[in-house]
């Protein structure tokens, strides 16, 4: 029988579950904000307008590049693993559609965390690795859409503050590509220098981050090979994917600009999904799309109808592809929360 100090301090709430309300509170907080000031000043009888006016065939064209981006995404994922694992593509590709299912439905970003409870589970591979394997995907997505940018900015007028910014995040894309390469035959010198750094710090002087560290250096090895041409090459495959999606889907609205345009919109949106959000980044993606489309004289009534039909199709495939991926394969999001919360992966 529990002691009235024990069933006291049970009822009260700890410090990991006050701090998670935190976060979600901040997190609705935030995509609220966004989209109050994405509704600011908007003529709902034309945004009605446009809304009810658009082509909804153009969608399914922008439903079919999101699959497309999905496929090839997955291909790529697998990729990364080589040449440690060689690991079967369904299993990473429904670890990828569940894990972008997980971000549309779950707080906290939780995406990347389903991915890996899903292979490092099923699959021979630990969850360091997998992690590493995420880190290199994000920074190869990062870099090639900064260099797609670069391509793109001396044929699009923007505000000179814009252009500034847009140079100095093209500077950083340069200089982080070649950090990439470094970091693949620098693996050695790296640990040995982390220990120097780390050594003061108790909580982080431990075996298990210098597995983390090795991990994540080896993730890069592959990009001074051939197969990191191709590793690039799908990259980019993927982001031309997501501005052809973008493309389609503002079609569907009648929103006819330069295919330039689009890349701005994607680059704006990308890097303001760093921004906390709610799940989904419902409120800050609206907001940033008639942010990105107010220099070329957009009305801010027909960018949010666009915003409104791309997060919308873009929203519902990853989702809908997420169900039926796992439920092909035989498991569902709920299942996968479970094998997290008993940490049944292998950590290492």
């Amino acid at each position: 029988m529990a002691s009235p100090v024990d069933s006291g301090s049970a009822s009260k709430p700890s410090a990991s579950s006050r701090r998670a309300l935190l976060q979600r509170g901040l997190e609705v907080f935030i995509s609220l904000a966004f989209l109050l000031l994405a509704l600011r000043g908007i003529n709902v009888a034309e945004l009605w307008r446009a809304l009810k006016s658009a082509h909804y065939w153009w969608l399914a064209l922008s439903a079919l590049f999101t699959l497309a981006i999905l496929v090839v995404k997955a291909w790529r994922w697998q990729l990364l693993f080589l040449p440690a694992y060689r690991l079967p593509y369904r299993p990473v590709f429904t670890a990828m559609c569940g894990g972008y299912l997980a971000s549309n439905v779950l707080p906290a970003r939780s995406g990347e965390i389903v991915r890996i409870v899903l292979l490092a589970s099923d699959q021979p591979v630990s969850a360091a690795r997998a992690v590493s394997t995420i880190v290199v995907e994000r920074l190869l997505d990062i870099l090639s859409l900064l260099l797609i940018m670069i391509v793109t900015l001396p044929f699009v007028r923007l505000p000179v503050a814009m252009t500034r910014a847009a140079q100095a995040l093209g500077v950083v894309a340069l200089l982080g590509s070649g950090a990439l390469v470094l970091f693949s035959f620098w693996k050695d010198r790296l640990l040995r220098l982390a220990h120097v750094v780390l050594r003061p710090i108790r909580f982080l002087d431990r075996p298990g981050v210098y597995v983390a560290l090795g991990h994540l250096i080896d993730g890069f090895t592959a990009l001074r090979s051939r197969l990191g041409l191709l590793l690039i090459g799908l990259s980019f495959l993927c982001w031309l994917g997501v501005i052809a999606m973008a493309w389609s889907a503002a079609r569907a609205v009648d929103l006819q600009v330069p295919l330039t345009v689009m890349v701005l919109s994607v680059v704006v949106t990308t890097l303001g999904m760093l921004v906390p959000s709610s799940p989904g980044y419902i409120g800050v993606f609206h907001y940033l799309v008639t942010v990105a489309l107010a220099p070329f004289g957009i009305s801010k009534e027909i960018a949010l109808g666009f915003a409104i039909v791309w997060h919308g199709v873009n929203y519902l495939t990853l989702s809908l592809s997420g169900v039926i991926a796992l439920w092909l394969y035989g498991t569902s999001l709920g299942q996968v929360l479970k094998r997290w919360r008993s940490r049944s992966i292998s950590p290492a």
